[in-house]
C-alpha cells in the first residue's frame, strides 16, 4: 500500500466515524426535587442497577451516564442530579438549558417534598427551554406503611400540570426501569413526529 492509498483509507474511515458520531442520539435528563427524596438513588439504580443505603446530600451537581436502546435507536443518556438545596439555585439554573427530560421527584413519606412541587415547577418553567418533557416521580413506594402523600394527590397534581406521573422505589427498583423506558419512548415519539 502506498501513501496515497493509506491517505484515502484514512479519509474514508474519518468520514464514516463522523457519520456514526453525528447519528448518535444524545439525551439530557435533569432530576430535581427536595433534598432526600431519592434523586441520586434513582439515577444510580437506572445507570448501575444498584442502591446505596447511606445518604449523602448532593453538593451542587452529580452526574450519571447510560447507553440505552429504544426502538432500535441507541441513546446516550446524560443524567444530571441537581442538588435540592436552595444554595445551588445558580448552578441549577444554568443546567436547565437544552434539557429534553425533567424528572421532578418527591418522597411519598414526606409531605414537605410534595408541597414544594409548586416551587420546583415554577423553577423548571422559568429556567428550562420550554420543550422539556416533565415527569412527576413519586419515590419510595416501598415504604407503604409510612406513606403520607396518596396516589390520588400525586395524580391530581400531575394532571393539573398536564404531565406524566410515575411511582418508583429506588431502593427495590420497582417502577424505575419502566419509568425510564416509558419516558424515553415518549420523548422519541415526540422527536420523530
Amino acid at each position: 500500500m502506498d501513501c496515497k492509498q493509506a491517505s484515502e483509507i484514512t479519509e474514508l474511515v474519518k468520514e464514516k466515524c463522523e457519520v456514526a458520531v453525528s447519528s448518535l442520539r444524545w439525551i439530557k435528563v435533569i432530576v430535581v426535587g427536595n433534598t432526600g427524596v431519592g434523586k441520586t438513588c434513582l439515577i444510580k439504580h437506572f445507570c448501575e442497577d444498584k442502591f446505596s443505603t447511606g445518604y449523602q446530600a448532593t453538593i451542587g451537581v452529580d452526574y450519571g451516564f447510560k447507553t440505552y436502546s429504544v426502538n432500535d435507536t441507541e441513546l446516550r443518556i446524560h443524567l444530571w442530579d441537581l442538588s435540592g438545596s436552595s444554595d445551588y439555585l445558580d448552578v441549577r439554573s444554568e443546567l436547565y438549558h437544552n434539557t429534553q427530560i425533567v424528572l421532578l421527584v418527591y418522597d411519598i413519606t414526606n409531605a414537605l417534598s410534595f408541597t414544594s412541587l409548586d416551587n420546583w415547577y415554577k423553577e423548571i418553567t422559568r429556567y428550562s427551554n420550554g420543550g422539556a418533557l416533565t415527569i412527576l416521580v413519586a419515590n419510595k413506594i416501598d415504604l407503604k406503611s409510612k406513606r403520607i402523600v396518596s396516589i390520588d394527590e400525586g395524580l391530581k397534581w400531575a394532571t393539573a400540570k398536564d404531565i406524566l406521573y410515575f411511582e418508583t422505589s429506588a431502593s427495590s427498583g420497582n417502577g424505575v426501569s419502566r419509568m425510564f423506558q416509558d419516558v424515553l419512548q415518549k420523548l422519541m415519539s415526540r422527536t420523530d413526529e
